[in-house]
């Protein structure tokens, strides 16, 4: 992993990714997005970076750049957002593994925990 000194602005990230949902490649665009950013280094805030990223994938990169530069969905992101508020969510990333729900980034070790203590608390369910 190759952590940039800047951490970026992810609004337009998450606007093109719905371009990307509403054109079949969500999950291409969204991988391509983790790797430009935590493989590369690159600021996925910015329009070209995001519009190679569009390219990598099949999408059309100046349909994205359109999209973008007329924020075509940033009501989508902003309802999502919304969401994830009423939800309880805060941060990003955000997991949930049985009932518990937490933020951030975390060791190994951490999952793993929550994951036994949810396999234990199964155990006696039912």
């Amino acid at each position: 992993m190759r952590r940039s000194p800047h951490t970026p602005y992810t609004v337009p990230a998450l606007e093109a990714t719905e371009y990307a949902k509403e054109m079949g490649l969500e999950m291409p665009f969204h991988h391509a997005c983790f790797r430009a950013l935590w493989e590369r280094g690159e600021d996925i805030e910015k329009t070209e970076v995001l519009a190679a990223v569009a390219e990598e994938v099949g999408l059309d990169p100046r349909g994205l750049e359109e999209a973008l530069r007329k924020r075509a969905y940033a009501d989508a992101v902003q309802a999502s957002y919304q969401q994830a508020i009423s939800y309880g969510i805060n941060g990003i990333p955000a997991f949930t593994i049985g009932r518990y729900l937490f933020t951030g980034a975390h060791p190994y070790d951490f999952f793993k925990q929550v994951v036994d203590r949810v396999l234990q608390e199964g155990v006696g369910a039912g």
